[in-house]
Order: C-alpha cells, then sequence, then structure tokens
C-alpha cells in the first residue's frame, strides 16, 4: 500500500491521498456530507468538518 493513500472515503472501495481527495471535491464525486476516516482515527468525520472543506465550494451567497 502507498505510504500516502491515507484516507478512506465511507461508501467508496480503497485508500486515497491527499491528492486523490481534492481532486474528487473538485470534480463534485464527493460532497461535504460524506464521512473520512484515515487509520490514525477511531471515528468518520464528515468532509465539512475536516481540513479539506476549504475545497469544497460554499453554495451559501456571502455578503461582505
Amino acid at each position: 500500500m502507498n505510504k500516502n493513500k491515507i484516507w478512506k472515503i465511507k461508501g467508496f472501495e480503497g485508500m486515497f491521498s491527499d491528492e486523490d481527495l481534492i481532486a474528487l471535491i473538485k470534480e463534485g464525486q464527493i460532497r461535504s456530507d460524506f464521512l473520512l476516516k484515515s487509520k490514525d482515527m477511531k471515528k468518520w468525520i464528515a468532509l465539512k468538518e475536516s481540513i479539506y472543506q476549504y475545497y469544497v465550494e460554499d453554495e451559501r451567497d456571502e455578503t461582505l
């Protein structure tokens, strides 16, 4: 197994690297409510609760 492939995505087969995960987000294949886990984590977390939330396009309109 490649050491860079550290992520599991609930409902997907295999392991994913950071780059793989970012690509899947940008392609729209995974959304903010998808669950992620690494071998060091005991629980699944939502993508929106991870550092990768910044790659998800925000659907809200923001006013500054």
